[in-house]
C-alpha cells in the first residue's frame, strides 16, 4: 500500500490493560518517557460506518500514556467501551501488540480517501475537544491500525510538549496526569 505524500508517521501506539504498568515497563525496559496519563478520554463525535449508506453514532471510551521514546511518541491504550459491536470488534487488539501507528497529513479527508481507495476501511471518523481523527484497518497484511490527523496548532503543542519533557528528564515524576 503507498501511503499518501504528506503522510509522516509521529507514534507508535501499543494495546494494553493497564497504560500505567505499560509505561512503567517501557521505562525501565527502553528508558522511554515520562509518560501523560489521561482517563476517559472525551470524544464529542463517534461516527462508525454502518451496514449500509452512511454512518451511524459510536462510543470510543479510553484512556491513554502519551511519552516519548527517541523521535517517536508511543501510546499506550487502554478501552473502556466500544460500541457499536462493529467498532469494538475492529479496535480491539491483543495486550501487548502494535495497536495503530498515528500519521500527520496535509489534508486529512485526501489521505483518507487515498488509503481507502488503495483498499484500506474506515474503522471510525471521531473528533475530541481539540482534534479530529480518523481510524482505518489497511488489512491483515499490516498487522494495525493507521490513525491519521492533521498537525493542528493543538495537536503541535502536545507533540512538542512530550518531546521536550523528555529531552533533559532525569527520570524523576515518570507519570503525569493530564
Amino acid at each position: 500500500m503507498t501511503l499518501p505524500r504528506g503522510l509522516r508517521m509521529v507514534q507508535v501506539a501499543y494495546a494494553t490493560t493497564d497504560v500505567r504498568a505499560s509505561a512503567r515497563s517501557w521505562h525501565e525496559r527502553y528508558g522511554a518517557g515520562p509518560f501523560y496519563v489521561r482517563e476517559h478520554v472525551p470524544t464529542e463525535r463517534v461516527e462508525v460506518p454502518g451496514d449500509g449508506p452512511g454512518s451511524v453514532p459510536g462510543v470510543f471510551d479510553h484512556t491513554c500514556a502519551l511519552g516519548q521514546w527517541g523521535n517517536v511518541m508511543v501510546e499506550f491504550v487502554h478501552h473502556h467501551t466500544l460500541k457499536p459491536a462493529a467498532l469494538d470488534r475492529d479496535m480491539r487488539r491483543d495486550p501487548g501488540g502494535i495497536h495503530h501507528v498515528a500519521c500527520f497529513v496535509d489534508d486529512l479527508d485526501a489521505a483518507r480517501d487515498q488509503l481507502v481507495a488503495e483498499g484500506a476501511r474506515v474503522v471510525m471518523d471521531a473528533s475530541t475537544p481539540e482534534v479530529r481523527f480518523v481510524f482505518l484497518d489497511p488489512g491483515p497484511q499490516v498487522g494495525h491500525l493507521i490513525e491519521l490527523y492533521e498537525a493542528t496548532p493543538y495537536l503541535s503543542r502536545l507533540y512538542g510538549r512530550v518531546a521536550e519533557a523528555a529531552r533533559d528528564w532525569d527520570g524523576s515524576d515518570l507519570l503525569r496526569e493530564r
